[in-house]
């Protein structure tokens, strides 16, 4: 007997196999799904898309969360969590010469890391 979990597919309630994720029904579903966001996206943000693909990106922040395996902003407040990512404080977009500037860099948690992203996000929106 193998063993088994439901597909991942929200509100499906299909039984698969343990290694797998979707059932039959939505494996297709998801992978169009995901190709179509990933070529939007690649599009899109062109540049960026590119640089945080790169091998240079992924070396130095691999390096960044070893040096770094705290998260900074939580360890500011006195708390303790493991780094999940490397963020430029000074986002890319902002300024496109400091991607590789090691004092432009945090390592940070995911939910600091989306509370961050959320901020700069409505203020970009607001001075557009």
């Amino acid at each position: 007997m193998s063993i088994k979990k439901q597909c991942n597919h929200a509100g499906c309630r299909e039984l698969v196999p343990f290694n797998e994720k979707y059932c039959q029904k939505h494996q297709k579903t998801v992978k169009r799904v995901y190709k179509k966001d990933y070529h939007e996206r690649k599009a899109n943000e062109g540049r960026y898309f590119a640089f945080y693909r790169s091998k240079a990106w992924r070396k130095l922040s691999y390096t960044y969360r070893l040096n770094h395996p705290v998260c900074e902003e939580c360890l500011s407040h006195g708390i303790i969590v493991k780094s999940d990512m490397v963020d430029h404080m000074e986002e890319i977009r902002d300024n496109w010469d400091r991607r590789y500037d090691e004092t432009n860099l945090r390592a940070l948690c995911w939910s600091c890391h989306n509370t961050k992203t959320a901020r700069e996000r409505k203020r970009r929106e607001l001075n557009q």
